[in-house]
């Protein structure tokens, strides 16, 4: 069966469970009859960027991506994860609150993803003024917290998903001191403008899996209880933060 057609994972959830996304892989080529290749990247700015400049017509994004691949190539968001959103903790070194003047360096992964816009959300509710923050960008959501740790920053933007993945120790030696909780953000399913006669199949495959016992065993592999419908209408709160934020 030749590989006509494409799909593309964000490397932050192939890094957790690459055979997870084999397994899927395989899954939507049975159930669609064609061919799907799937090249897992390494980076989040090169996997975007391949999406962008190719033709891939499965693509399961992150919540910035996906605004990107919907803006700039007409991908349609088709499916997300039942209870799965992106939220954002901005933690601070046990015991040692933000200080009340001066210059505030807060530690993110990087400005590409939207877990920063949202923890930019939170410094009113904990009274810190933006105009004393300096952002250092750090690669990664774990280097994020572990900058914090080192005393290299006063605090840190971490993903929520990151932060349950932390040791007990390492989060007891972390304060939070505000956490995002509208669920405005999360990583979909988006098929391409070119499969989109096949959007509303693609769609039911993925909603569908949970019923199914061999899509239930990948959707298991891959940590998720089922996957529900969504269209581009859903895709707007995490625009509108965007476009505030100035990021898009």
């Amino acid at each position: 069966m030749a590989a006509r057609f494409r799909l593309s994972v964000c490397p932050h959830d192939t890094a957790k469970n690459l055979f997870g996304w084999f397994a899927l892989n395989t899954y939507l080529q049975r159930m669609m009859a064609c061919g799907i290749h799937f090249e897992p990247a390494d980076s989040f700015l090169v996997e975007r960027q391949q999406v962008l400049d190719n033709d891939v017509q499965v693509v399961y994004a992150n919540p910035y991506s996906a605004l990107i691949f919907a803006a700039k190539k007409g991908h349609i968001p088709v499916a997300r994860v039942v209870g799965l959103r992106d939220e954002t903790l901005m933690v601070v070194p046990k015991d040692r609150p933000i200080p009340a003047d001066g210059e505030v360096v807060i530690a993110s992964a990087t400005d590409k993803l939207i877990v920063h816009p949202l923890g930019q959300t939170l410094l009113p509710g904990i009274g810190l003024d933006p105009s004393r923050v300096r952002y250092q960008f750090v690669g990664t959501h774990p280097k994020a917290a572990q900058a914090v740790l080192k005393g290299e920053a006063h605090a840190g933007f971490v993903f929520n998903e990151t932060w349950r993945g932390l040791s007990a120790t390492t989060k007891a030696d972390l304060d939070v001191v505000g956490e995002t909780r509208d669920g405005t953000a999360f990583h979909c399913f988006c098929v391409s403008p070119e499969w989109a006669d096949q959007a509303e199949q693609v769609r039911q495959i993925l909603v569908g899996m949970n019923t199914d016992p061999k899509g239930k065993n990948v959707l298991t592999d891959l940590g998720f209880s089922a996957l529900e419908a969504i269209d581009v209408a859903d895709l707007e709160p995490a625009r509108h933060l965007m476009q505030q934020a100035g990021v898009i």
